[in-house]
C-alpha cells in the first residue's frame, strides 16, 4: 500500500503478528530485498518493509537528498502506521538512515541492527560511491550497472553458482527500475552522510554486524562503529559479503532471534 508519510508517497508492507520490526534497505534496494527476513519471521513479529524514497513504488521529491531526510521519512512512516516502538533493521544506506532514526528519535527505536554500515566514510569509500554514479550513467544497460555495483556487494559464491543472474534478470524485468537520477541524489547522501562524532549518543541496544567478504563497507567500518555505541555487540559473519541477509537469510535470521531474544 502507498502511505504518506513527510510529504513523500511511499510503498510499505506489513506482514505477521507481535512486537514491531522494521527493516530499512540500502541504495537502490526495494523493500523486497527482506523477503527472507519476512518470510522467516513474521510468525511472530509484525514486519513493516518499505520502498525509500525514489525507489520501487516510492515517489521520488525533487531537491537534494541528505540521510536525514530518508530517515525523517521513516519517522514519519512509523507516525503514519501507528508503530510506537519498533526493532529498527538497517543495511548499508538504510544503516546510515537507522543510525539518524536513533538519534533523532531515540524512544521509537526498541533496539538497532546496523548491517554493512558505516558512521565516517573516508576517501576511499567516497570514490566507490562516485564511480557507482558514473556508472550508472555510462552504462548501456541495467543489467551491465549492476554486475558493476554488485560486484563489490556480493561473495563470489553469489556469482560462481548462478544465483546472481536470476537476481539480476528479475531487475531487468522489474516495471518500477530506479532512474540514474534517483540513484545518483541517493549516492550523494551517502558520501554526506557523518554520525561519527554523534553515534555514541545512541542508546538503544545495538547489534553491528558485516559481512566476512564485504568488499564496499569492510570489517573496519563496523568496528568503529561498534567502537563508538556503548554496549555494541560486533558480529563478523564468515564467507559472505555485503548483504549477509539475501546471502544467508537462515544464518542472519537466527542472529535476529538470539539478538532480540537475550533483550
Amino acid at each position: 500500500m502507498i502511505t504518506t508519510a513527510n510529504g513523500v508517497d511511499l510503498w510499505v508492507e506489513q506482514t505477521g503478528e507481535g512486537d514491531d520490526v522494521l527493516f530499512i534497505s540500502g541504495l537502490a534496494d526495494e523493500a523486497a530485498c527482506w523477503v527472507d527476513q519476512v518470510s522467516g519471521l513474521s510468525d511472530r513479529y509484525r514486519i513493516t518493509t518499505f520502498d525509500n524514497r525514489g525507489v520501487g513504488r516510492s515517489s521520488t521529491p525533487d531537491g537534494e537528498f541528505r540521510i536525514r531526510d530518508f530517515a525523517a521519512d521513516t519517522l514519519a512512516l512509523m507516525d503514519s502506521l501507528g508503530l510506537e516502538q519498533a526493532h529498527v533493521v538497517g543495511s548499508s544506506m538504510g544503516g546510515a538512515i537507522a543510525q539518524e532514526l536513533a538519534l533523532s528519535a531515540p524512544a521509537r527505536v526498541r533496539s538497532l541492527v546496523l548491517n554493512g554500515t558505516w558512521c565516517r566514510g573516508d576517501r576511499f569509500l567516497h570514490e566507490v560511491f562516485r564511480s557507482w554514479m558514473w556508472t550508472a550513467r555510462k552504462a548501456d544497460s541495467i543489467r551491465d550497472f549492476l554486475v558493476a555495483v554488485n560486484l563489490w556487494c556480493f561473495a563470489p559464491r553469489i556469482w560462481n553458482d548462478g544465483t546472481m543472474d536470476g537476481w539480476i534478470d528479475a531487475a531487468e524485468a522489474s516495471p518500477n527500475a530506479q532512474s540514474v537520477d534517483a540513484f545518483c541524489r541517493s549516492a550523494e547522501a551517502l558520501i554526506e552522510h557523518d554520525t561519527a562524532e554523534r553515534i555514541g549518543a545512541v542508546s538503544a541496544p545495538t547489534l553491528v554486524t558485516v559481512g566476512e567478504l564485504d568488499l564496499v563497507l569492510p570489517e573496519r567500518f563496523a568496528r568503529e562503529l561498534a567502537e563508538r555505541i556503548s554496549g555494541a555487540r560486533l558480529v563478523v559473519i564468515p564467507a559472505v559479503g555485503h548483504q549477509p541477509f539475501q546471502e544467508a537469510p537462515d544464518e542472519y535470521n537466527r542472529l535476529l532471534l538470539d539478538f532480540w531474544h537475550g533483550l
